[in-house]
Parts: structure tokens; sequence; C-alpha cells
């Protein structure tokens, strides 16, 4: 009770310093946060703008190769989807990267009720890492070291065509 009293009293005595000490910090804070949410918004905007493109790019890919090749695009088309790949796996967050993993596994058929689902999946992590952009998520359910390196190498280096 006596360090209270003796606490009470300095700033009394020191007024003017607890307020200058205060409107500092208070101008620190909201420097800081503001700056937190525009890297965030800056973020969220690449984010969307590299999903959007993997998903134009993941169509494209769709598309038989035989009418790719008559066309003259599918070296173009393969360059621009692996592309994407990398920038998605780059950007995206750890949900996004497991979903992205589980298509390239199994394969993106849009014909089947499965491969419709995984690329639901995917698409419905990516709209939730846009609309809940989080420069650090250490509190939410990660994926160990391994695990993301064994997601990443499916994206980059397993893709198993749909039959």
């Amino acid at each position: 009770m006596e360090i209270l009293k003796k606490v009470i009293e300095w700033i009394n005595d020191n007024g003017w310093f607890v307020s200058i000490f205060s409107l500092v910090l208070g101008a620190y804070l909201s420097t800081f946060l503001t700056k937190n949410k525009e890297v965030l918004m800056k973020i969220a905007d690449k984010k969307s703008q590299y999903y959007a493109e993997y998903v134009s790019s993941l169509l494209e890919f769709s598309v038989p190769s035989y009418t790719r090749i008559k066309e003259g695009t599918n070296n173009e088309v393969n360059r621009n989807y692996f592309y994407m790949k990398n920038l998605v796996t780059l950007y995206g967050s750890n949900d996004v990267i497991e979903k992205l993993s589980i298509c390239e596994k199994h394969g993106i058929d849009l014909n089947t009720e499965e491969g419709k689902n995984y690329y639901l999946d995917l698409v419905e992590a990516m709209k939730e890492d846009i609309e809940n952009p989080r420069l650090v998520r250490s509190w939410k359910k990660g994926i160990s070291k391994d695990k993301r390196k064994e997601y990443i190498s499916i994206i980059l280096f397993g893709y198993k065509k749909a039959k």
C-alpha cells in the first residue's frame, strides 16, 4: 500500500511527464496499428489477384490437351499454370496450401463430384484467406514444417492428371 501511495504522489508531482508519455505511446500505437492494417490490406489484395489468376490458369489448363495443341498454346498454358501454382504456394495460407495439395494429389477433374468438392474446398480456403488476412496465424492450427514441405512438393512436382 505504501508503494502505491508513492507512485500516486510521483504521478501528481510529474503529471506533465505522464501526459507526454501517454501522448507518445498513443501516437506510436496508432501508427503501428494503422501500418499493420495497410500491410494486411496489401497482402490480401495481392493474394486475391494471384488466386484469381491461378483459377483462370487452372481453367485454361483443364481444357483437353489435344485442343491446346491444335491451338498451339499448350506450352504457354502449362508454363502459366505452373507459375501460378508457385505464386499461390508462396502467398497462400497454410489452409490454401493444404487444399491445393489435395487437389493436385487427386487431380482436378471438374466432371466428377469428388473433383468438384476438392475444387470447392480450395476456392473456399482462398476466399477465407482473402477475407480474413493475417500476418501471423500462430494461434490457429498450423502445419508442421514436414507436412508443409510434403504439400508443397505435391503441388509443384506431383500433379496427377485426372482420369
